[in-house]
């Protein structure tokens, strides 16, 4: 699997292995994805200085408060569901000028350490056969998903293209939270504090048609973070306070000469469902061991643990379960 595929993954299931970069947009041929993603900026940030000017105080108030509203809402979670749209836009190696794939898949969560990624469907782009031809969207024969499953204890990788499942055993500081805890905190449990002492963060605007969405742009202040991505943008639904939208720079990330990334959309979330134990047991088996595929042969590895990795800046200042929502209200702008 290639790296650029593998931190797209770490992303989503919250970043249990050290991975790297990967990019993303909607089918309805060459056009743009419909939702509303936050603009790119141009020049990519130094690692150790805020790559943004000071934030006055109404917007560190304003950032404190979404920050601390949504670690809220996310720690009321317990279960969660959605379908997922992603669109990769590689200019080096695929189109200049749209995307190079488009996926549909599904993720799943139970809290606090059980996570599925899967891919269900990708469409590639495949240049036009005539001179003047339009491009199109082919799924190809036998193209099987990136495929995830971390049930606390190990992750498990299936690797079509070599007829493997991999499972990779986490190290015990690894186990219980280590989904919410992992580089990019942002789908699952996010701690305010943590997101604040790992990134440079602040809000960005949002345009006067879009209603219900805060913007947040993100760039790691540690050098193991930031040679996988160089920044991210998160849109946080307002109405559940769930992210609808994440988008994941590659560190080489130029808006003009090299406009790699991945766009995602999160769709249909549900969170803490009403379920009987019998369909509650099924939902779990999304995080039991899986079986090798008949001809797939196991392998067990142990995971590599990086080296400790420091600070190059010191932290910066300063469908939900509605049986426990926060006594206050979400913040306003």
């Amino acid at each position: 699997m290639s790296r650029h595929a593998l931190v797209v993954v770490a992303v989503i299931l919250g970043g249990l292995l050290q991975a790297e970069l990967a990019q993303a947009q909607p089918l309805a041929a060459n056009s743009a994805p419909t939702a509303n993603l936050p603009p790119a900026a141009n020049a990519p940030p130094q690692v150790g200085t805020a790559p943004f000017p000071p934030m006055s105080p109404q917007e560190q108030k304003f950032l404190d408060d979404v920050l601390n509203y949504w670690q809220q809402r996310s720690q009321a979670v317990e279960r969660y569901r959605c379908t997922f749209r992603r669109w990769d836009y590689d200019p080096v190696f695929g189109p200049a000028n749209t995307f190079k794939t488009y996926s549909e898949g599904s993720i799943k969560y139970s809290a606090p350490d059980k996570g599925m990624y899967k891919i269900e469907k990708t469409l590639h782009w495949t240049a036009p056969t005539q001179a003047g031809g339009k491009p199109t969207f082919v799924q190809r024969p036998d193209d099987v998903g990136e495929h995830w499953i971390c049930d606390g204890q190990s992750v498990f990788e299936h690797d079509a293209k070599n007829k493997q499942l991999i499972q990779r055993e986490l190290p015990p500081d690894m186990r219980g939270k280590a989904i919410a805890e992992g580089p990019l905190p942002f789908l699952f449990g996010a701690d305010a504090a943590k997101i604040k002492h790992r990134y440079w963060i602040h809000p960005l605007p949002v345009p006067p048609d879009v209603k219900g969405e805060y913007w947040l742009e993100a760039y790691p202040k540690t050098r193991q973070d930031a040679v996988n991505y160089q920044k991210v943008h998160v849109i946080i639904a307002q109405d559940d306070f769930l992210p609808k939208g994440l988008v994941i720079f590659d560190r080489n990330f130029d808006s003009v000469r090299n406009p790699a990334r991945s766009t995602f959309t999160f769709e249909n979330r549900e969170v803490n469902w009403s379920v009987a134990l019998q369909q509650l047991n099924l939902f779990n088996r999304e995080f039991y061991e899986p079986k090798p595929p008949f001809g797939w042969k196991k392998v067990v590895e142990k995971y590599d643990v990086p080296p400790d990795v420091q600070d190059v800046a010191p932290a910066a200042a300063g469908g939900i379960n509605q049986a426990r929502l926060p006594i206050d209200s979400p913040p306003r702008r």
